[in-house]
């Protein structure tokens, strides 16, 4: 099973001109690198702009309580509102992919997320803050999914995928840097969002200026009725609903983490805001060291029994994070949980591609990629609900059930070697 895993990931498949957005075979073809190496970076760029944007907001609870007078139910509304743009965007990816093309739909996920971060650097009332996040929420499903979807028509899929999401790993350690700094040394933690509307329009040129050729033009002919196969068949595929819920997991344990570790140190350890804040950061910066070394060995020794080796260790980890009440302790596993569960969105979007149709291989991983994403709105509402009447200290337990969802979701996944491709 490795070794034709392996082959896989090497597979060489003929190579024509760079793509565009008006050609309908893009989803066909693995292309070099060097053909489109612009629109690798500007892809790539567009996912760190997304980790810059999930990362900060645990590190700003502590200060938005306060400014606001809400509590931790209120301030979980934002992920639910988060959730609502995330969701509604995964089910209209394909269709609007089809329209519009992938520059097409990455250039509306950049504006619509603009507008959100505009809404928030207003220091807006409440109710606005929270509209603000819908924005950002559907704008970051849009991009995920076409950076995605992009990363897999390069050849090597599994090693570009593994560096697009080390980017987005660089973006979740520079936010609570920033957000940190931001809001203890500035004025207002609004300021925070003036960088990412500033990050938000560098991003939004770049892709305009990478994706110029075609752009807005559809993928494909007949774009409406194509979509609706696209998506009829996707949806009957029993491996995507299989990796959905990998994912959803997944990433909702993910920025359950980085979402409520600092309010967890402040509340339960007892640590400074200011101080705590940047441990944030170690987790991230875990995370993303996992995504950048463990991704060859991951493919080396099987992506299926790797996987199930990370969690049993995320899971022991995350059990020392919860007995043992030392802040510097906390700091070292957190890091080490990062570490070791980094790996897995990428190495499952790798997984997607063979045990999917390659004609579906697009709208796939664009669906799952934007349902994820919602994953990292509606567990950390979660956590906050609960918290709010049972302390924060519940995520601890709320951790250990996600990370066993993620293994009974991975067990699911059909082996490689018994899907024919078409």
């Amino acid at each position: 099973m490795d070794h034709q895993q392996q082959d896989d990931g090497d597979l060489e498949r003929p190579t024509t001109s760079p793509p565009t957005n008006d050609s309908p075979a893009e989803s066909r073809r693995q292309w070099d690198a060097r053909e489109v190496i612009g629109k690798i970076a500007t892809t790539n760029f567009a996912v760190f702009c997304v980790g810059f944007n999930d990362a900060a907001l645990g590190v700003l609870i502590p200060y938005i309580l306060p400014s606001y007078g809400i509590g931790l139910l209120q301030v979980s509304y934002i992920y639910l509102v988060n959730f609502v743009g995330l969701f509604l965007a995964s089910l209209a990816n394909i269709h609007v992919c089809s329209h519009l093309g992938t520059g097409g739909t990455l250039i509306l996920g950049a504006t619509i997320q603009c507008c959100g971060y505009a809404l928030m650097a207003c220091a807006p009332s409440f109710p606005v803050f929270l509209i603000a996040f819908f924005f950002s929420g559907a704008g970051v499903a849009f991009q995920e999914a076409q950076a995605n979807s992009f990363a897999v028509t390069v050849r090597n899929s599994h090693r570009w995928l593994a560096i697009l999401h080390a980017v987005y790993g660089a973006g979740t350690i520079c936010a609570p840097l920033v957000a940190n700094t931001v809001a203890s040394r500035t004025p207002t933690w609004q300021f925070y969002y003036l960088i990412t509307f500033a990050l938000g329009l560098v991003n939004l040129s770049l892709l305009a200026w990478s994706f110029r050729d075609g752009l807005f033009q559809p993928n494909v002919v007949n774009a409406k009725d194509t979509a609706g196969r696209e998506l009829r068949a996707t949806l009957q595929h029993p491996a995507v609903w299989f990796l959905n819920g990998f994912f959803f997991l997944y990433v909702g344990a993910e920025i359950s983490v980085g979402g409520w570790l600092v309010q967890f140190l402040v509340s339960v350890r007892h640590g400074d805001p200011e101080k705590v804040g940047y441990i944030a950061s170690a987790f991230w910066a875990g995370f993303t060291l996992g995504r950048v070394t463990l991704a060859d060995i991951t493919h080396r020794f099987g992506e299926r029994r790797m996987i199930f080796v990370y969690v049993t260790l995320a899971l022991i980890l995350q059990l020392m994070f919860w007995l043992i009440p030392n802040i510097i302790a906390n700091a070292i596993t957190v890091c080490l949980l990062g570490f070791f569960i980094g790996p897995f969105y990428p190495v499952g979007l790798y997984v997607l591609t063979k045990v999917v149709p390659e004609e579906l291989h697009l709208g796939a991983i664009g669906f799952t990629a934007s349902f994820g994403s919602a994953g990292s709105a509606a567990f950390p509402f979660l956590t906050g609900a609960v918290a709010s009447r049972a302390g924060v200290q519940v995520l601890q337990p709320i951790m250990i059930a996600l990370l066993l969802g993620v293994a009974f979701f991975w067990a699911l996944v059909p082996r490689q070697e018994r899907i024919m491709l078409t």
